[in-house]
């Protein structure tokens, strides 16, 4: 029997050997497929305590994804408590990086388009607000929707590189 998927709610992301990260549900829409994940090191061996747990903050997250929700929804993820009292005003949904592939060409020019992009609260499906990324946005995270599979590859690898050691609590 699976957990209902809900804001708030913290799990364990496998990301190979025996290490996990920690991820906490912070958009669900009720038409469920898509979430939006906080992703937090340092790699773990074992479970965090629940103190660890509600002390996290949007700041301390080693980065954010929209994410399929198959593996947390058939329990493949192990889950964790829940934040006592979730607010979303704590943990924004935030703009994030595409580039589409998309090539404008003009006599003596090529242009490659980066996008800015925008979801909504309730909807993180269909951006609300799409534009040229500037330089300084192509910093942002990356957007594309990751599968059960390269979510744990991408979000460990980012992991891994962000943190030097395993259980290393003192990395942030």
């Amino acid at each position: 029997m699976s957990t209902p998927i809900r804001e708030g709610l913290f799990f364990l992301l496998p990301i190979g050997a025996g290490q996990y990260g920690v991820g906490l549900v912070a958009r669900a829409p009720r038409r469920g497929g898509i979430l939006l994940g906080y992703f937090f090191g340092p790699r773990r061996t074992t479970r965090p305590g629940v103190e660890w747990l509600n002390s996290r903050f949007a700041g301390q997250a080693a980065c954010v994804a929209r994410f399929r929700d198959q593996a947390l929804f058939r329990g493949e993820w192990p889950v964790l408590p829940s934040l006592p009292s979730f607010d979303r005003m704590q943990w924004p949904v935030p703009a994030f990086h595409r580039f589409d592939g998309s090539i404008t060409a003009s006599p003596g020019t090529v242009t490659v388009t980066d996008w800015r992009v925008e979801y909504g609260d309730d909807n993180l499906v269909t951006p609300i607000h799409e534009q040229p990324a500037t330089t300084a946005e192509l910093r942002l995270g990356d957007d594309w929707v990751y599968d059960p599979r390269s979510l744990c590859r991408e979000v460990g690898a980012q992991l891994l590189t962000a943190v030097p050691s395993a259980d290393d609590s003192e990395w942030r």
